[in-house]
Order: structure tokens, then sequence, then C-alpha cells
């Protein structure tokens, strides 16, 4: 079938549409949009208006969940304790003298601290060996 052939009747699509409603050659030409908006009513005859450019909308910071919640208190709570841990050093560096008591408060300190490094190391190997393993590539 060659583009223009009307249909057979009968065919694919049905009966042929009668001939007073297909354009012939002698039909005027018409854009494009204004044989879309047929039928639609005069509103839809306008063209719509040009386009706005918008600003971008603002990134909002997604709503904390409690897991995300306690897991920067985790990882702030880490990071205050190297502080800590770091000061006490320092001081010591200085030539600062401590009690039995204050040596082993900054023991406890540091056993802490240790172990929440070693959860998040343990944390991060599992999530960089998930996000390897999705991947399928080798890092």
């Amino acid at each position: 079938m060659k583009v223009g052939d009307t249909p057979p009747v009968g065919g694919l699509h049905g009966p042929a549409p009668p001939p007073e409603k297909t354009a012939g050659a002698g039909a005027t030409k018409r854009a494009f949009v204004e044989v879309l908006s047929e039928g639609k009513g005069p509103a839809a005859a306008t063209p719509p208006p040009p386009a706005t450019a918008r600003p971008p909308e603002v990134a909002r910071a997604p709503a904390a969940s409690p897991t995300r919640e306690s897991l920067q208190k985790f990882l702030q709570g880490a990071i205050d304790a190297e502080k800590e841990i770091d000061t006490v050093l320092k001081a010591a560096a200085r030539g600062k003298t401590f009690s039995a008591g204050e040596l082993l408060a900054l023991q406890s300190k540091v056993f802490r601290y240790s172990q929440s490094v070693e959860v998040i190391s343990r944390g991060l190997d599992k999530l960089v060996g998930a996000v390897k393993q999705t991947l399928g590539t080798q890092v």
C-alpha cells in the first residue's frame, strides 16, 4: 500500500470513510496545530503562551529517619571521642600528669572509640562489597 492510498473497504480498519470527509488533492493546507485543535473548541485554537523560564527548584533535604538520626549520632560520638583523646594526648605531650582515675577513664574512652571505629570500618566494608557486587566491577 502506498502513502495516500485509501484502505480497501472492509480492510483492517473497517470500511473506508465516505468521500466527503476525506481530504482531496484540492484541499487547502493547514498548520499541524490547527488540525490538532479541531473539535476542541475556541480556547484550543489559540496557541499556548510561551513558556517562561522557572528558577531551578531548591533541593530539599529528605526527612530524617530514626535510622539516619541514630547513625549520625553514632558517627558524631566517634568524632567527638577522637577529639577528646587528641586533646588529652596533646596535654600529656606538654607534660601534664594524670591521676590513676583519669588514666583509667582515658583507657575506657580509647577502648570505646576503638570499638566504634571497628564497627564503622566493618559497616563500610560491607557497603563497599555490596556496591562492588551490584556494579559487577573490580575496584
